[in-house]
């Protein structure tokens, strides 16, 4: 049996207002959760420049990401990541509420929306290997000496 039908289900079309809209939203909402885990709000624009810079095609690292979201040196993305005053553990706390906000699913659905995070880290003896150094294992939940998962 051969079925040949070029009849269109559906038309759809992403005009630049949607996007731009849906952009603005998504970007209020990070800085909202943003706000509510750090205390100052040059704090909270770091780090939404830090989130916008990882971008496709942007180096990961201080230097880039700075330049990605156009500081003239690195040293707040440093700052960020260093010695600002902020808990990872409220911010985390704040993500299922995010996701929500963004990948609705059935309330039946017992994993939630459709994401998942994997803390993942190859574990190391030593410290000859590039890159190995005491940080957070995923994979057993305490500070390692590891290299991170690319």
């Amino acid at each position: 049996m051969t079925t040949n039908n070029n009849d269109t289900a559906v038309q759809a079309s992403i005009g630049i207002e949607d996007v731009s809209g849906c952009a603005a939203r998504a970007d209020a909402q990070v800085r909202a959760v943003l706000g509510r885990v750090m205390a100052q709000r040059r704090s909270v624009g770091t780090a939404l420049d830090y989130v916008r810079g990882l971008a496709p095609g942007v180096r990961a690292n201080c230097w880039w990401l700075a330049e990605a979201a156009e500081h003239e040196s690195p040293y707040r993305m440093q700052a960020l990541l260093g010695c600002y005053r902020w808990d990872w553990e409220d911010l985390r706390a704040e993500l299922p509420a995010l996701a929500r906000a963004w990948l609705p699913c059935d309330e039946d659905d017992l994993t939630g929306p459709g994401i998942a995070v994997d803390e993942t880290a190859q574990l190391k003896d030593g410290d000859a290997t590039a890159c190995v150094a005491p940080q957070h294992a995923g994979c057993t939940g305490h500070v390692e000496n590891c290299l991170s998962a690319p």
